[in-house]
C-alpha cells in the first residue's frame, strides 16, 4: 500500500483519511493487524503521539480495536456509501470538538492580547470584518467568519498566534458550515460576535474572553445537537 507524507496543517486528519482509503480500497480487511506505531509513524512522517490521536478517533468510531500487547486490528469494514459518509462525518465532528477545546485555550489568549495591543487601525479592521460577516450572502458566511477571527489574531501582534489561526482556517470554515444549518444559528452567531467586538473596543479583556468562551460553547452545543439529530 502506498503511504504519503502528511501535511502539517491537518496532521492526524490526513492520517485518518489515508487509513480510511486503505479500508475502502480493500487494503485492510476486518481482523487485519495494522502495522506497528513505529512503522506507521515513520511511513507518515509524524510523531507517534500524533498517530495515537488519529487512532483514538478511529477507536471511537469502532473502526479499529486495540488489544493489550497484541497491537491494533481493523474491527469492521465500511460497506455502503452512506456508512462511509456517516463515519467520516462523525470523525470530522470529533475533530471539530477537539479544535473547539483547543480554541478555548489559545483564543482566550488572543483576545486578551488584542485588548492590550490593538491599534486604532486594528480595531477598525476587526469592526470591518464583523460588518462584512453581517452583510454576507446567507449562502456563505464562512469566508467572512475566517476573516473576523483572523483579524482578532492579527491584533494580538503575535506572529505565532496568527499562524495558529491560519493553520485551522479550513476546519473553522467546516465548523461554521455545519452549525449554520441549525435554525436561528446565523442570528445567534452575529450577536455572539458582536459581544466579542464590543468588549475588544472597550479593551475589556475579561469580558472579551467571557464572550469568546460563550460563543465557543454555543458552537460546541450546536455541533453536538447535529450529532444527536
Amino acid at each position: 500500500m502506498a503511504i504519503k507524507k502528511v501535511k502539517y496543517q491537518r496532521v492526524y486528519e490526513n492520517v485518518i483519511e489515508q487509513i480510511k482509503e486503505m479500508i475502502i480500497e480493500g487494503n485492510l480487511k476486518p481482523g487485519d493487524l495494522l502495522p506497528t506505531e513505529r512503522e506507521l509513524a515513520q511511513a507518515f512522517g509524524i510523531s507517534r503521539g500524533t498517530l495515537r490521536e488519529a487512532f483514538r478517533i478511529l477507536e471511537r468510531e469502532n473502526l479499529i480495536e486495540t488489544k493489550p500487547g497484541g497491537g491494533r486490528y481493523l474491527s469492521r469494514s465500511i460497506e455502503s456509501v452512506d456508512d462511509q459518509n456517516r463515519i467520516l462525518d462523525n470523525i470530522e465532528r470529533a475533530t471539530i470538538i477537539e479544535l473547539l477545546e483547543a480554541r478555548e485555550i489559545f483564543e482566550t489568549g488572543i483576545v486578551e492580547l488584542a485588548c492590550q495591543r490593538a491599534t486604532d487601525e486594528d480595531i477598525a479592521d476587526i469592526v470591518a470584518s464583523f460588518e462584512r460577516w453581517g452583510d454576507a450572502d446567507e449562502e456563505d458566511h464562512t469566508r467572512p467568519d475566517q476573516a473576523f477571527h483572523l483579524s482578532i489574531a492579527k491584533a494580538s501582534h503575535n506572529v505565532v498566534l496568527v499562524n495558529m489561526m491560519e493553520l485551522h482556517m479550513d476546519l473553522l470554515r467546516r465548523t461554521l458550515s455545519k452549525t449554520l444549518q441549525n435554525a436561528g444559528r446565523r442570528e445567534e452567531v452575529y450577536k455572539e460576535h458582536l459581544q466579542i467586538v464590543e468588549a475588544i473596543k472597550r479593551r475589556d479583556a475579561e469580558q472579551a474572553k467571557a464572550a469568546l468562551l460563550y460563543h465557543l460553547g454555543k458552537v460546541k452545543e450546536n455541533i453536538l445537537v447535529r450529532q444527536l439529530a
